[in-house]
């Protein structure tokens, strides 16, 4: 036989082999997408027919299905690393179809070429598939296509992307041990919009946006502009804010901008000093356009990666040795949007306004046939809103809740040691002056909202108390975690409940008694008790006189509002 026939006959051997790698969404020219099986038999058929792929489980669901990752190594153990993300709200599905079609294109090096000698990739198709598996049309109905899809929350009804500090959610915990094992040098994650009508077909939203002591946050920007230009090259209409407008229905209202508390993945990431980009396509785009506009943002982050991969990741180990700084410093971790107001031309759609019947409000309705160039007001200067204070040794967690918090503080690789010391330590405390919980839960929790100082006192530990050195990797969102000024601080998320509650009492008539006899021994407390009667309120009570004097005898159990974290400015054994 001939050379040239051996060499045909085994390439149609290798071609023969290799299993099919195409979606249903491909087959169906994305009218439908497949089903989660589908998704797990494609991760498994991308490490047959690849070398340097690999097919791995990160972790299961409520539900016990697992959560697979297609890894590419092929840059070398310490090339950075992509992480990307799909389906954390898995009617927004689009991403698992144009990641395995990027993923393939990128292993036949038909895009963004020599990518995978300078990163490695983990993809994971559906991080949420239990979510994923509530199949069934009109999930979504503001969204066009699929056909069929899934729904936005886990089995157990939590929104995963709300989840990323508490990490109540197993799936929320299995990619936070990768993100923390790992340390990719980019977070990935694929989503679709909700909201109005208009042109503009992809929001591209890189993080972290405000200002900070290293070059992470201008680093992020140059990322963002330079992504959008090659979307806009390729015939996209991108963004780069979040296209929500400050009053739903009312585009003349703008835009703000801000940096989001980091219950959300990209605004998670970059407590780890670490980058992140949320890519949001628009929902009223058709399935198909939907996913190419998400190929071809993979598509420019990847030709950028090639490049500037190896700066990203000097730049985020930059800013690792700037948070070694942080500890006996005040931190703005909270931002809001400034007065400052700039004009952005929007291309969206003729619109007009009618009293609604039903709604008994005004109804709006957009012109898909008329575009126009919207004028809108964007206010994204960012100033703080919370700065907190780091102690310069750690922050330490009293006995009876350490248990707890420890859990959480494994879930993200933080570091904490046990506290062998009895003796009683100086720190600063947090006592409530008042606790407010929520009137509903959020997110399976009564959350709580906290007024109080920090205070220095002297204390003496509960047995099993923790320590949580300051002088750590994320260290920023180990302040998240431990402050309660901050909104995803555990306290806030309702974790200590129990420590703004009275436990004991004492009958009103022994008060009564109490009561006399401290006035007799204390001329200055009865003075004090005649300046709170001048408060109306106060005075009309008799539960709050009762209560006030309660307080200040010796049987009042101080611990009441007393949040059993503390802060330290050395380190304990």
């Amino acid at each position: 036989m001939k050379p040239s026939l051996i060499l045909a006959g085994l390439a149609a051997c290798v071609t023969s082999s290799r299993p099919s790698l195409v979606t249903t969404a491909e087959r169906t020219q994305y009218t439908a997408t497949g089903r989660y099986a589908e998704a797990v038999a494609l991760c498994h058929d991308f490490a047959r027919a690849y070398t340097g792929v690999t097919c791995d489980e990160l972790g299961r669901t409520t539900e016990a299905r697992p959560i697979v990752a297609l890894r590419v190594r092929r840059a070398g153990a310490t090339a950075p690393l992509i992480y990307i993300q799909a389906g954390i709200h898995a009617g927004e599905i689009e991403g698992k179809d144009a990641g395995f079609w990027f993923v393939r294109d990128l292993l036949d090096g038909k895009v963004a070429p020599g990518a995978l000698a300078s990163v490695n990739v983990v993809f994971v198709p559906v991080v949420n598939p239990d979510g994923h598996e509530q199949f069934k049309p009109n999930q979504r109905p503001n969204q066009r296509g699929p056909i069929e899809g899934g729904f936005r929350t886990t089995a157990a009804r939590l929104n995963m992307n709300r989840d990323f500090v508490k990490a109540d959610a197993p799936e929320t915990q299995a990619v936070l041990r990768l993100l923390a094992r790992e340390s990719p040098v980019l977070f990935v994650d694929l989503h679709t919009t909700d909201g109005a009508k208009f042109e503009q077909d992809i929001s591209i939203n890189f993080a972290p946006l405000a200002p900070r002591p290293d070059h992470l946050t201008e680093t992020a920007r140059s990322i963002s502009h330079a992504v959008v230009a090659r979307l806009t090259a390729l015939g996209n209409l991108p963004i780069e804010l979040y296209p929500s407008f400050v009053v739903d229905d009312d585009p003349t209202s703008g835009f703000s901008v801000t940096e989001a508390a980091p219950r959300f993945g990209q605004y998670y990431y970059p407590t780890r000093s670490r980058l992140a980009v949320l890519v949001e396509t628009h929902s009223w785009r058709t399935y198909k356009e939907r996913a190419l506009s998400t190929y071809r943002a993979l598509q420019a982050i990847f030709e950028l990666a090639t490049r500037d991969g190896a700066t990203w990741l000097a730049v985020e180990r930059d800013a690792d040795a700037h948070d070694r700084a942080l500890p006996g410093t005040t931190v703005p971790l909270m931002w809001e949007a400034g007065p400052q107001v700039r004009t952005l031309d929007f291309r969206g759609y003729a619109y007009t306004r009618q009293h609604s019947e039903i709604s008994g409000a005004d109804w709006i309705t957009y012109d898909e046939t008329r575009p126009e160039l919207w004028h809108l007001p964007v206010r994204d200067q960012l100033i703080p809103k919370i700065s907190v204070t780091i102690p310069r040794g750690g922050y330490i967690v009293d006995g009876g809740f350490a248990p707890a918090v420890a859990a959480i503080l494994d879930r993200h690789a933080i570091a904490y040691r046990a506290i062998a010391a009895r003796e009683p330590l100086a720190l600063e405390v947090f006592r409530a002056s008042s606790v407010t919980p929520d009137a509903t839960s959020f997110e399976g929790r009564t959350r709580v909202a906290l007024a109080g100082t920090w205070t220095t006192a002297t204390r003496t530990l509960d047995q099993g108390a923790i320590f949580i050195p300051s002088d750590q990797p994320a260290i920023r969102l180990i302040a998240h975690l431990m402050d309660p000024a901050l909104p995803d601080s555990l306290a806030q998320w309702g974790e200590f409940a129990a420590a703004f509650e009275r436990k004991e009492y004492m009958e009103p008539y022994v008060i009564e008694q109490a009561a006399r006899e401290m006035l007799a021994r204390d001329p200055q407390l009865a003075a004090e008790f005649a300046t709170a009667l001048a408060d109306p309120d106060f005075a009309k009570s008799p539960t709050r006189r009762l209560d006030w004097f309660y307080a200040r005898h010796p049987a009042w159990d101080e611990r009441v509002n007393l949040l059993p974290i503390y802060r330290v400015d050395r380190v304990v054994r």
